[in-house]
């Protein structure tokens, strides 16, 4: 079976991984380069117990009015609230404990297979940064303190592991990178982190090697049809005849399902980070500001921070005051010199539909056309045991773990 993959991050290409494993023929068809949107500055973590729905009880008009101050960790851009508008009350909706408890069920689930099939990568000979030092979250305010460690229990109900509270003097034992406020830390120790442009880069590598055909800066601008099926992708390079086809290109992919007759509510939930090469200080792990909702990164010669959820529509404009935001929260926390002013600015479009719970399996409107995106901040979580589901549900009829509550017909 020849199968189209339209999207070259890290959810399409983990796709055409397992696709290929399976005995198909993926050809993989990327806009622009492979891993090179939202795959490539995101902060890389692999973190089932930590993985929930955006949309949480308690969001009021009064705190999403909040949402429009330039400071906030979640920001609506005023200039994009009216078109905005329909999206927003939708994510409203779904703010509510039982939505929120279904929502972390059904995360969990697909969780479950996620450092399984991590290790899977990695036993099959793809080559990428890996390492498993767990996560530390840190508070400097009780009240932010209990909300996480209730969270974390929630989905620790659910099947996820779960989490070691730690003194003022062991968080600080721990990473000593800290400034002086923090008086409440989280372990979660089972979490592992990647660098996400060493993954796009094994996985590319990896189907290269295994024959797959692979076309960069090739725009997908439509389908040639016959009845409901789709016989060819329509390209800025040509057309290429397909058996069949996986849409997962992140934040894009809500154009490409209505060119294939099922619209889906998706918008850009857009991510901003800086990336500093030989940092003077490293951090020991994976570090969460609960406060300021930031994430840091150690990697290999590098520190990564990274935070924020703009709503601005979906668009790679990088506003410099979230930017500035960014460094001064992390520069106040942190022990980290190059705060301040150096290390690379990236901005990337997180794909996110108003329950934020992930987009997978076949569309109603065409008989051989699959979808894979939604992933919201979770797509390097998820991106391996979602490429394996829905290989499986395309080629051998199941995908191992059940996918309705992801099922593309809730739109």
């Amino acid at each position: 079976m020849r199968v189209g993959v339209v999207g070259g991050g890290v959810i399409g290409l983990s796709t055409a991984y397992y696709l290929k494993k399976l005995g198909a023929d993926p050809v993989v068809v990327e806009s622009w380069t492979l891993g090179g949107g939202c795959s490539q500055g995101n902060a890389g973590w692999v973190c089932p117990s930590i993985s929930s729905p955006l949309p949480a009880p308690g969001l009021t008009l009064k705190s999403l009015s909040w949402m429009l101050r330039a400071d906030s960790p979640l920001y609506i851009k005023p200039a994009a609230l009216l078109k905005l508008a329909p999206w927003l009350l939708r994510f409203r909706s779904f703010c509510n404990h039982a939505d929120q408890k279904r929502g972390i069920a059904v995360l969990a689930a697909l969780n479950r297979f996620t450092m399984e099939r991590y290790d899977e990568l990695a036993d099959g000979g793809v080559e990428f940064e890996y390492s498993r030092a767990g996560v530390l979250m840190v508070f400097r305010d009780s009240d932010k303190a209990a909300a996480a460690q209730k969270e974390v229990k929630l989905i620790a109900a659910a099947g996820a592991a779960s989490c070691i509270e730690l003194s003022e003097a062991e968080l600080y034992e721990r990473e000593p990178m800290l400034r002086p406020g923090f008086r409440f830390g989280l372990l979660v120790g089972d979490e592992r982190h990647v660098r996400p442009e060493s993954l796009t880069a094994g996985l590319g590598a990896a189907l290269r090697e295994g024959g797959a055909e692979i076309h960069e800066g090739t725009l997908v601008t439509g389908f040639q049809t016959r009845g409901r099926r789709v016989r060819a992708l329509v390209t800025s390079q040509g057309d290429l005849e397909v058996d069949s086809v996986v849409l997962a290109a992140g934040a894009l992919t809500g154009s490409l399902t209505r060119m294939a007759g099922w619209p889906i509510p998706l918008t850009a939930g857009k991510g901003y980070s800086i990336t500093i090469e030989e940092p003077v200080n490293q951090l020991r792990q994976p570090l969460y500001l609960g406060g300021a909702k930031i994430g840091l990164t150690p990697f290999r010669g590098a520190l990564r921070f990274s935070g924020t959820m703009e709503l601005s529509g979906i668009n790679r404009r990088l506003d410099v005051a979230r930017i500035e935001s960014l460094r001064r929260q992390v520069g106040r926390q942190v022990d980290i010199p190059e705060a301040r002013d150096g290390g690379r600015a990236w901005v990337g479009m997180r794909p996110i539909v108003p329950d934020s719970l992930p987009v997978m399996g076949k569309l109603p409107s065409r008989d051989n056309v699959y979808v894979n995106t939604g992933h919201q901040m979770l797509g390097v979580t998820l991106a391996p045991s979602s490429g394996w589901a829905l290989a499986g549900l395309m080629l051998e009829g199941t995908a191992g773990v059940g996918l309705g509550a992801f099922s593309p017909e809730r739109f």
